[in-house]
């Protein structure tokens, strides 16, 4: 980018937390906003700006970073007289890098627009450890043009931009991609349940996988520790799959076809959160597979 520019970064959680301390290391100007006050501590001590309100980091910024959890949690922060779209006047961009439905994400693009603000649309794959690292994979949407020029950016979050066409593009390619994970996840955990069942240890189930290059997944060895430990520090909450699970299937309801895999794996989640489950690790859902049938919940 020809002008450096302040970056304004809301949603300081498990990912934007990494993220947005990726984006200081690359040497950015950056200003801070969680409405959980206490996680802007560090970003303080690093000698980030500290916004008390959206309308305020957005008014201070020429781009808005969102990494919020879910439709609520962004109306919180662009909506009202102390949101970030009242202080948009012309020349801001907002990136969203939150996982919400298409739907969300259009009308979001056109309120951008009408604020006179650029808008895009950049839902990110990879869970904690990518984002610590800066590996995530960005998965954009928007004009490639508006993309192109944000892209150090990005780069400083992520190992690539993956470009998917005008918002909500990135969101539409993200519900596929996590759509993959959901399954991958409850298939080593229903690989483990069956193992126990059969009376062999689980991790013969990864070193199966380790020792055939066609099934050797980095994602399974992400999950081998909650697997085979039963430690769901939650690395990606189960809440929120849950809720792009959500997306998913309504997303193909619209288009009137059916996920009957995907609509399974909802039903799981959904019973593990009715289990109390919702802020643990999404690989929780072993705990469930291996209660005795006929359990309520």
């Amino acid at each position: 980018m020809s002008v450096p520019p302040r970056i304004g970064f809301i949603g300081l959680g498990i990912m934007g937390r990494a993220m947005a301390r990726n984006l200081v290391k690359a040497g950015f100007q950056v200003s801070v906003y969680n409405r959980t006050r206490q996680r802007t501590t560090e970003f303080a001590d690093l000698g980030c700006e500290v916004a008390a309100t959206p309308r305020a980091l957005a008014k201070a910024c020429n781009v808005v970073i969102t990494m919020v959890s879910d439709p609520a949690a962004m109306d919180a922060v662009l909506e009202g007289p102390e949101g970030v779209l009242s202080a948009f006047s012309g020349g801001n961009t907002l990136i969203n890098m939150s996982t919400l439905s298409p739907e969300y994400t259009a009308a979001l693009a056109k309120k951008c627009f009408t604020a006179g603000a650029g808008f895009l649309d950049c839902p990110v794959s990879g869970s904690k450890p990518a984002a610590e690292s800066g590996a995530l994979v960005i998965l954009a949407g928007g004009e490639k043009k508006a993309v192109e020029k944000v892209s150090p950016i990005l780069r400083a979050m992520g190992r690539g931009v993956i470009y998917a066409g005008p918002a909500p593009a990135g969101t539409a390619l993200k519900l596929c991609v996590n759509l993959i994970v959901a399954q991958l996840t409850t298939a080593l955990a229903e690989a483990a349940v069956l193992a126990e069942a059969q009376g062999i240890e689980p991790v013969l189930i990864f070193d199966a996988l380790a020792e055939n290059p066609a099934l050797n997944c980095g994602y399974f060895g992400l999950k081998k520790e909650n697997i085979l430990k039963k430690d769901f520090t939650p690395a990606f909450p189960l809440k929120h799959m849950l809720k792009d699970a959500r997306f998913m299937l309504a997303a193909a309801a619209r288009r009137k076809i059916e996920l009957p895999v995907t609509a399974a794996a909802e039903a799981l989640m959904a019973r593990a959160a009715a289990s109390g489950y919702g802020d643990k690790d999404l690989s929780v859902i072993l705990l469930n597979l291996a209660e005795p049938p006929g359990r309520e919940f």
